[in-house]
């Protein structure tokens, strides 16, 4: 386990070449909120992060992302100039309940699911049902929300997504003893996933408190399955 405070377009370079089974994140894509603490993406940082997804997995590697109604495209195209597949999705679904004048609620976040060959390592005989349903996140200010309701402070701009979703995604796409890669590790649901389906993790965040709670989070996830693994 190696969980990185930093700016990952930075910490991404220090990453071995085709070192990576699984890279599973929700990167920054909403366009909206006043005063967000992670902005989006701009259109060549994502260039980046493409360029390294393609050198850091390995050929048998997964790819998937947490991803906006818009921001899909722009994805799409950053990873398809780098050859990079899109084999399936999922939705996840959330109540509706905010009324709007000029368009039409999302109830909706889209899972994509990109590889680099036909070889990608998929475990078989999984059922994943292709819409999982879950809790909307709280308040126009993106309040800690979804399954849970831990959190170092009731605003800190993040949407954790559901656990039991983010676990099985691992146990199918990277093998057991396998290294998954978050980039964008947020509060630290992919690291404990990883802990308790006994995969490596590899995580960077870019927000302090952030990040500091999703050290305790691997941390307490590691002691209660009997320390498997610990911080390198």
């Amino acid at each position: 386990m190696l969980v990185k405070h930093g700016n990952s377009k930075y910490l991404l370079a220090k990453v071995k070449d085709q070192s990576i089974d699984l890279v599973l994140t929700d990167p920054p894509y909403d366009m909206k909120t006043p005063n967000i603490r992670t902005p989006p993406l701009r259109h060549g940082e994502k260039d980046i992060y493409a360029v390294n997804f393609r050198r850091i997995l390995k050929r048998t590697g997964n790819l998937v992302m947490f991803v906006g109604l818009r921001d899909k495209y722009r994805w799409h195209k950053a990873l398809a100039e780098r050859n990079f597949i899109l084999t399936s999705g999922l939705a996840m679904v959330y109540d509706g309940g905010i009324k709007s004048d000029k368009h039409f609620l999302p109830a909706h976040e889209d899972v994509v699911h990109y590889v680099l060959s036909k070889e990608y390592y998929f475990k078989g005989g999984e059922l994943l049902l292709d819409v999982y349903r879950t809790k909307r996140p709280r308040g126009v200010t993106r309040n800690w929300g979804y399954d849970y309701a831990t959190a170092p402070s009731e605003k800190m701009n993040v949407t954790p997504k559901p656990l039991g979703l983010v676990q099985k995604l691992v146990e199918v796409l990277c093998p057991e003893g396998g290294r998954v890669l978050d980039p964008f590790m947020g509060s630290g649901t992919t690291g404990e996933a990883c802990v308790v389906t006994g995969r490596d993790f590899l995580g960077f965040e870019i927000n302090r408190e952030v990040y500091e709670f999703a050290v305790k989070r691997i941390e307490d996830a590691k002691l209660r399955t009997g320390g498997r693994r610990t911080f390198w």
